[in-house]
């Protein structure tokens, strides 16, 4: 290696001895588990491959091989994340937009007109349409995406999808921990450039690459970004397993949105049979509870739930009309962010490989309800919380709002006993079994008429 550091990374101290975990050239999630968003951006950037994963998709260093490079410190998106000198990086300004959307050129709803891909996708495969269309005209030569791994089929991975088929397999979402970035480590071999389809923590790791490492983030060349209210512990596939007494010996394949939109959560069985591992379906039955139990730490203080530093962002179209019911069935919403997202939906449109309807004008579209409610009130509160009790958090140039009301903070404070409780797996395990079980359809039921009233009063 040469004895300069890399554009954006400080020259680590030279001393020679055992290697301190919470030396400054290393990432933070070596020594503060709680800091760790486990995006694997550690890992991928490593030169040495001095890094591995637990079972927990934590990193672990390998010390012999360590050269002190400081590169896994400096795309470390986990202990501090500047909202300001990323939107200066990213649009060439130096405040990002507020709001929860962040900066948005232009929004649209919309979906693939491949059949193939629409029905496969968690609303109407618009990320994987944007992907294809990639691939398919050469514009990359592979996509950064996920599955379900073929030999643990309860497990989630990373891989580079090269082929329709390898896209088909990825489509739907994935609500576990995924170390995306670690794919960084085959793009240094890799023949061409990818395309990525990431999570906030992820993206933020990839801006911090393109500083410290400019010819390795050179082969990602576009970012479709993902929404995210908070990925699930890795535990949480096993345990609803369990749960549902199905062996995992038994299983084929895992789906977190199983079936017709919005999807179910369901274990396939190498006999073929479907097993749905919950009643009602995703969005009613399952996510929003099971992330009270199951998001990790490090989630729970995320401020960007709507991929802001994407080159486009894509999220269900879950908006509804007075009536309670969604105005646009099985679509995705999409955030054009960046000259670079705008050239790559106008060639997917004029391809034909989408259709989009602007909203950019509709109020509705504005934000998405609950995450603005998780990401944008309750975490900035939590951060500002817990920074008072002593305890460690991100370090953000965002704060909490000031006008936030006695109801979210004491919201926040429930939400986070829950959270807190549902390390201890008895609790945990009980009360999923109560809220996937039948017992809770009265509860399932209660919520869908208080939903359906809200709406109501506001026509």
């Amino acid at each position: 290696m040469s004895e300069t550091p890399p554009p954006g990374v400080t020259a680590p101290d030279p001393v020679s001895g055992p290697i301190k975990l919470d030396a400054p050239f290393l990432s933070i999630g070596f020594s503060a588990h709680e800091l760790c968003t486990r995006c694997g951006s550690c890992l991928g950037v490593c030169p040495e491959n001095a890094i591995e994963l637990d079972d927990r998709k934590f990193p672990r260093l390998i010390p012999e091989r360590c050269t002190r490079c400081g590169l896994c410190a400096a795309v470390c998106p986990g202990a501090e994340v500047q909202y300001g000198p990323l939107a200066e990086q990213v649009f060439g300004k130096q405040e990002p937009d507020a709001g929860f959307d962040g900066q948005v050129i232009k929004t649209y709803v919309g979906y693939s007109t491949d059949e193939r891909l629409r029905p496969g996708g968690a609303g109407g495969g618009m990320a994987t349409a944007l992907l294809y269309h990639l691939l398919r005209t050469g514009a990359v030569d592979g996509c950064m995406v996920t599955r379900m791994n073929h030999e643990r089929p309860w497990e989630a991975e990373p891989f580079i999808a090269t082929t329709f088929e390898e896209l088909c397999e990825s489509q739907g979402s994935r609500y576990a921990i995924i170390p995306m970035n670690t794919l960084w480590r085959k793009l240094r071999q890799y023949p061409g450039r990818v395309a990525a389809a990431i999570l906030p923590c992820q993206t933020h790791g990839f801006r911090l690459l393109q500083k410290a490492d400019p010819e390795l983030a050179a082969r990602i060349s576009v970012v479709v970004g993902l929404f995210c209210g908070g990925s699930l512990e890795p535990v949480l596939a096993q345990e609803m397993l369990a749960m549902r007494r199905i062996r995992r010996d038994d299983v084929a394949n895992f789906k977190f949105r199983g079936g017709d939109w919005p999807g179910q959560m369901q274990a396939i069985l190498k006999d073929g049979r479907v097993r749905p591992l919950h009643y009602s379906n995703y969005k009613d039955g399952a996510y929003n509870y099971l992330t009270s139990l199951y998001m990790p730490e490090r989630c729970q203080t995320c401020l960007d739930g709507s991929n802001e530093f994407g080159d486009v962002a894509v999220s269900d179209a879950w908006t509804r009309d007075k009536q309670g019911k969604y105005k646009f069935k099985a679509h995705s919403r999409l955030l054009v962010r960046t000259p670079r997202g705008a050239e790559l939906v106008q060639a997917a449109v004029a391809a034909g490989d989408i259709v989009l309807t602007d909203v950019s004008t509709d109020p509705s579209y504005k934000t998405h309800r609950l995450q603005t409610r998780r990401k944008g009130s309750l975490a900035p509160l939590r951060v500002e919380r817990w920074k008072k009790a002593g305890r460690r958090v991100p370090t953000y140039d965002r704060g909490a709002p000031e006008d936030a009301t006695l109801k979210e903070r004491l919201t926040e404070r429930l939400s986070s006993a829950l959270l807190r409780a549902g390390k201890w797996r008895p609790f945990r395990m009980a009360v999923m079994g109560f809220l996937t079980s039948f017992l809770a359809i009265p509860l399932i039921k209660i919520r869908l008429l208080l939903k359906k009233r809200k709406y109501t009063k506001r026509r």
